[in-house]
């Protein structure tokens, strides 16, 4: 009897049927700008033409870096859609409300654009080698150069913006905060930058 007891006891806890936590997978998305985009004057027609995520955080599980050299990949916890897809979606949105770029066209529009911007996302992880001090880690490399007759022209803007936000907790909720925070603020750096240089 004890045997069968044991065994039935083993087939539910494979079967998850065991009274311990239920574990749920969480997904996120990064934010866009509540306020209406910006008016401007500015007559260029400016499209996002890529972002290119480095292939050590390419994929929608939330990346952790536990050492020097360690990264891990949370199963409960990753992007609604690829992560290129995610931010393309809010640098679009920032970039239409700091007002500076001018009108930023959606995928597939029909209008020919004279400003091509392409982002490169070096870093995107939560740094918990300090586990008593976690803090959420992006880098972007945002080139913005001119186009005409479908040839690059002059480089506008080609700038590298990191930011290293504490954590609230060490939770995936905590770290979207953080990273949200991060493209927020890099994007108004983005905004100003383009302003001053065009």
């Amino acid at each position: 009897m004890k045997i069968v007891t044991s065994i039935c006891c083993a087939v539910g806890l494979l079967c998850g049927c065991s009274s311990g936590p239920s574990w749920k997978g969480r997904t996120f998305a990064f934010s866009v700008p509540v306020d209406p985009p910006s008016t401007s004057v500015a007559t260029n027609v400016v499209a996002l033409n890529r972002i290119s995520i480095s292939p050590v955080f390419q994929t929608r599980s939330f990346t952790y870096r536990t050492g020097e050299n360690s990264y891990e990949q949370d199963p409960y916890a990753g992007f609604v859609i690829p992560p290129e897809r995610a931010l393309a979606e809010s640098i679009r949105a920032w970039m239409r409300a700091g007002g500076a770029f001018g009108r930023v066209v959606d995928p597939g529009s029909g209008l020919t654009a004279n400003l091509i911007a392409d982002v490169f996302i070096n870093e995107l992880y939560g740094d918990f080698r300090n586990a008593s001090q976690p803090v959420g880690r992006m880098e972007l490399h945002f080139v913005c150069y001119e186009i005409e007759d479908g040839a690059s022209r002059r480089v506008v803007l080609d700038r590298v913006c990191a930011r290293q936000t504490p954590l609230a907790k060490k939770t995936a909720d905590a770290l979207m905060v953080a990273w949200d925070s991060d493209l927020r603020e890099i994007m108004q750096e983005i905004n100003s930058e383009y302003g001053k240089a065009k």
